[in-house]
């Protein structure tokens, strides 16, 4: 019996990763399940950089608008929810494509997880407000309470500095002491193959100012406006979201420089995340599906 095949594309924000998928699905017949942290929520489209309608018909996609903003996903409970998809694709076509920006829920969904307490949903929404009120409170917090956590962590970014936070609080112990450093334990009895899209970064900033143009173009700010009841939840805290929220009284051109800004900077921080991998085969992004399989011994 020939073994499956799992295809991870991994890739910053605005890299062509959509793209790549669905060629290299269609290359090997098989479906796409995507992982980005913010294109699982039914209510977000335009912001999210959502694949459109023609690129979701093109090949069948597992995880687009799947959960709703009202009940947020975490990593490990996106990946309990996509197990038995990926389990009933691989059996079915023997392979599937999965794709996204979200390392954290990437790692998640292909290897088992280390053994932390389950999250305390009071404990998070008051992290979450304080992170609000003052980052920097919880940032110095960490960095107190587990420097060696700190030291590697990116400290912008709200969900790992307040889950590690919680898990200290709940467990009373530091949360790099309870990172097991053992080699990762595949999720799925299937041959795991990860690439990533790694662009110049002068044509990746390029990229990023243009989709945001076109983002405002197809009515982002109709969107925006039409989630503003909901602003205050954790999946609006995101770029393309919250500028408008933070300041509602920005001009366009204003908007547009902040979410390109904030973009470029979310970029960075996931290639400063992919270059801490070993385990990458790095393409370019004018690179297609069918020469890259045609390169690989699978």
């Amino acid at each position: 019996m020939n073994r499956s095949h799992i295809w991870m594309i991994h890739g910053p924000t605005a890299s062509g990763k959509t793209r790549m998928a669905i060629e290299w699905a269609k290359e090997r017949d098989c479906e796409i399940l995507s992982c980005d942290a913010r294109q699982i929520y039914k209510e977000l489209n335009i912001g999210v950089a959502r694949p459109s309608l023609e690129e979701l018909k093109e090949v069948h996609h597992i995880g687009i608008g799947s959960h709703t903003i009202h009940k947020p996903a975490t990593a490990v409970s996106f990946a309990a929810w996509a197990k038995e998809y990926i389990e009933s694709s691989l059996k079915k076509n023997g392979e599937i494509v999965i794709v996204g920006g979200s390392g954290l829920y990437a790692k998640s969904i292909l290897f088992k997880s280390d053994s932390l307490p389950a999250e305390n949903i009071d404990l998070r929404k008051k992290l979450e407000i304080q992170w609000k009120l003052d980052p920097n409170i919880l940032i110095k917090e960490l960095i107190k309470l587990d420097p060696i956590y700190a030291e590697n962590c990116d400290l912008k970014n709200s969900r790992r500095v307040i889950r590690a936070l919680e898990i200290i609080s709940i467990s009373g112990k530091k949360y790099s002491s309870q990172r097991t450093q053992r080699k990762l334990e595949p999720n799925f009895k299937a041959s795991i193959h990860q690439y990533a899209i790694w662009p110049e970064m002068n044509a990746l900033e390029s990229r990023i100012s243009s989709r945001t143009q076109s983002m405002f173009d197809s009515g982002l700010v109709k969107e925006v406006k039409s989630l503003a009841p909901y602003k205050d939840l954790r999946a609006l805290q995101t770029v393309g979201y919250k500028e408008f929220y933070s300041n509602p009284e920005a001009s366009r051109i204003d908007l547009i420089k902040s979410i390109t800004l904030h973009t470029r900077q979310y970029a960075k921080r996931q290639i400063t995340w992919l270059k801490q991998q070993t385990d990458l085969k790095k393409i370019l992004p004018e690179s297609n599906a069918k020469t890259e399989i045609e390169n690989s011994k699978y």
